[in-house]
């Protein structure tokens, strides 16, 4: 099995942490539509993938808590997933396998605890959500929400080795996270969520009732056509910087969100009914030279 030679490339021994860290891949194998089983583990080295799978498998059950079953349920598994972590740290570990896969992650990479909470307190703003008036308390949200597992998988990866790389990891992960935001617009009005700043909608005279109710105007080509050319400037401004041994991997991710973007304006309306995906061969071309890079996959 491919996961016991990722565990002798991290030099993870322990029985329980091997069973523990196999569970977190597993529970990988269907996230995200499967594309987390090469997004986010083909691409990272072998000597990492363990680590990089349990920070996946901790945020995706987090967001499993929030996002999916009964609305009047999502409340009390958020609080008791959180609760459960911090009892997890607490007591260096968990019964659970992925908790204490994420524990062992945390402690081995000397990683800050408050990335956790920061994640925690956005996705209970999800849970009581209300609509950002600005783009900065957006930008915050984002922040927040990709602190935890994204920015942290870039840290095991090595892609933030130098404190001046810190800065660069968030904001490309909010990049990361505004790009969600567009692809998955019409998945989360059917939540009763809109991410979209107030403040641009405003500047483009759209109605948020109107985007609320799915009912498509045609400013509303111009406020996508603004949030995705935000994405795009962004995305080209650290595409300019020189990444070290991680440029590899900042590329692949770069032109992973790139090609999602294109793909929310080559939908047009169809934005607001279902959720703006590339072809999955054209993903997996921009990946394929980083996880043949980083063989054994």
């Amino acid at each position: 099995m491919l996961v016991r030679r990722w565990l002798d490339a991290a030099g993870i021994t322990d029985p329980v942490l091997r069973h523990c860290y196999t569970v977190c891949v597993r529970e990988l194998a269907g996230a995200d539509g499967g594309t987390a089983r090469w997004h986010g583990l083909r691409s990272a080295p072998a000597a990492v993938r363990p680590h990089t799978a349990a920070l996946l498998a901790h945020g995706y059950r987090a967001d499993l808590c929030v996002d999916s079953g009964p609305a009047e349920d999502r409340r009390r598994r958020f609080t008791d997933f959180a609760e459960a972590t911090w009892t997890a740290f607490d007591a260096d570990g968990s019964h659970d396998p992925v908790l204490h896969a994420t524990v062992h992650t945390y402690r081995t990479f000397g990683m800050p605890l408050s990335v956790v909470e920061d994640m925690f307190s956005a996705m209970r703003r999800d849970l009581d959500f209300r609509d950002f008036a600005t783009f900065g308390e957006l930008h915050r949200w984002c922040a927040q929400m990709t602190g935890g597992s994204m920015a942290m998988v870039y840290r095991v990866m090595g892609a933030a080795a130098e404190p001046a790389d810190e800065l660069l990891v968030r904001e490309f992960s909010v990049s990361a996270q505004l790009t969600d935001v567009l692809r998955d617009l019409s998945e989360d009005l059917d939540d009763g969520r809109l991410y979209l700043p107030l403040e641009d909608l405003d500047r483009f005279q759209v109605r948020a009732e109107d985007i609320k109710a799915k009912r498509w105007t045609p400013a509303m080509a111009d406020l996508i056509a603004f949030e995705a050319e935000r994405i795009t400037g962004r995305l080209r401004e650290a595409g300019e910087a020189d990444h070290g041994p991680a440029s590899a991997l900042w590329h692949a991710h770069r032109e992973h969100m790139t090609l999602i973007v294109a793909a929310v304006l080559a939908a047009g309306q169809d934005v607001l009914h279902r959720p703006a995906q590339p072809p999955l061969g054209t993903l997996l071309n921009v990946w394929r030279p980083l996880m043949r890079a980083v063989i054994p996959c």
